[in-house]
């Protein structure tokens, strides 16, 4: 992979690699199986009448990594952190309280029927983790984390790489197939598609369009479009404040010419904000096509006719992204707006954007499992993304959202939320993703991995053929 995790903590960790890593270290109560929710280490859910209660039965002998016990007191003290996590946390809000039953059982009591429980105990945030960080500092226990997925962890070194093992207490007996998972760290899209040539890996997540024709041999699947790419906007001054800069940049972008001629098979040109995977039934945005002569229109009547300057800030390690990005600049550059373009490291990208340092950022939010609850989410809990813009659309879909009783409430809630960003344009989407994954000829058990996404795609079902 060519961007480094931000954390190994799945409750505040940011990022499709940092998510990817976490789903193979961590175990979740519920998991997504060709097309429909699964129990992992929860057994089922067993609702009151009014669904404001919900009893979730443990997996018989389920343990963590180290060979404890999975309890009802580890899955109270991990709703708890999920609820309490800095990026994700509001996600479950509507689990007012959670407690040991009976048994090997955890009762949670919801402020409303909850449609979509089982889907968001099933990602990365809320993995289940031993209580009270087995004794230690929260940050002592990330040093060193103890988890319930596939692999356990085993070292890392920052940029470079993160080394998992087997973890031969997995609950899903016989899994997983491979014994060791290292995940490297690499500078560029070259380095990365010269280790894979040279075999010294076999795998390549998230793989960048750029380098699929290189990739000789390799098996690639298009996994579900769980992330949507777009600029970031800081409105609280400048040009970026003025509606009309806004809508002539929109307006100005040819989404179809960019998918056809820099993006993936699975890529698709988009103006709205949630990914595809997760809209349902609501409705996308209208796509246009990118029109230089309206953009120009839009700019003459704001209140920098004589164009602008902006700053553009973007991850480095993508070549796929980069070469978007500067296409945009090519594009932007015929109405007045001059894009001046920055890469900087991950980190330092996630840093600038919630503290609000910066004009306009591009890079991809992603759902991060079935359902749309963590993109407006993320959207709230990062003040969109430090751009200064009100709340209360959001909040309001996103509570509509969650009380939903049917996904016809789901849709009604999610084109509410779009019409504002249509109207506001607090964000511009542009590519909706469909990432793929790069498997050498030596990778087996890919099957069923198309409707999966990469950001919680655990690697159990993999191995390797030998040959």
């Amino acid at each position: 992979m060519t961007i480094d995790i931000t954390s190994l903590d799945p409750y505040d960790g940011m990022g499709d690699t940092t998510s990817l890593v976490l789903a193979n270290i961590n175990g979740q109560l519920f998991k997504y199986v060709d097309n429909k929710m699964v129990p992992a280490l929860g057994q089922g859910v067993t609702r009151s009448a009014d669904g404001k209660t919900a009893t979730i039965a443990l997996r018989k002998g389920a343990k963590f990594s180290d060979g404890t016990p999975i309890t009802p007191e580890d899955v109270v003290f991990s709703i708890q952190q999920a609820k309490a996590g800095a990026n994700y946390g509001s996600l479950y809000k509507e689990i007012i309280a959670s407690e040991k039953a009976s048994g090997d059982q955890v009762v949670l009591t919801l402020s409303r029927p909850t449609l979509n429980l089982e889907a968001m105990l099933s990602i990365p945030q809320a993995s289940i983790i031993p209580a009270n960080f087995k004794g230690k500092s929260k940050g002592e226990f990330f040093q060193q984390p103890v988890g319930a997925g596939p692999y356990l962890f085993s070292s890392r070194q920052p940029g470079v790489s993160v080394q998992l093992k087997k973890n031969p207490n997995y609950w899903d007996t016989g899994k997983p197939y491979i014994d060791t998972l290292e995940f490297k760290v690499f500078n560029s899209n070259n380095a990365l598609t010269s280790a894979y040539q040279a075999k010294s890996i076999q795998a390549i997540p998230f793989v960048p369009t750029v380098s699929v024709p290189t990739l000789t041999g390799a098996k690639i699947v298009n996994t579900a479009g769980a992330a949507t790419e777009m600029f970031f906007i800081n409105g609280s001054k400048g040009p970026l404040s003025d509606l009309k800069v806004r809508q002539a940049i929109s307006t100005a972008i040819d989404r179809e010419t960019i998918v056809k001629s820099l993006r993936g098979p699975g890529d698709k040109p988009t103006e709205t904000y949630v990914p595809a995977s997760v809209l349902g039934s609501a409705r996308p945005a209208s796509i246009r096509r990118g029109d230089i002569e309206a953009a120009k229109q839009l700019l003459a009547a704001s209140s920098y006719k004589d164009g602008a300057t902006l700053k553009v800030i973007y991850p480095t390690g993508d070549d796929t992204l980069a070469n978007t990005v500067q296409s945009m600049q090519a594009e932007l550059a015929k109405i007045g707006i001059k894009l001046d373009l920055q890469a900087v490291d991950q980190g330092v990208w996630v840093n600038d954007v919630l503290a609000g340092k910066y004009e306009l950022a591009y890079q991809n939010i992603s759902a991060h499992g079935t359902t749309a609850d963590a993109p407006l989410q993320g959207f709230i809990a990062t003040k969109a993304f430090g751009g200064g813009w009100t709340m209360d659309v959001a909040k309001t879909a996103l509570t509509e959202y969650q009380g939903a009783k049917s996904t016809g409430d789901q849709a009604a809630a999610l084109d509410k939320f779009q019409n504002w960003i249509n109207a506001e344009l607090p964000v511009i989407p542009t590519v909706s993703l469909s990432p793929s994954l790069a498997l050498s000829g030596t990778v087996a058990g890919y099957q069923g991995l198309e409707t999966v996404t990469q950001q919680a795609l655990p690697f159990d079902g993999l191995w390797l053929t030998g040959s």
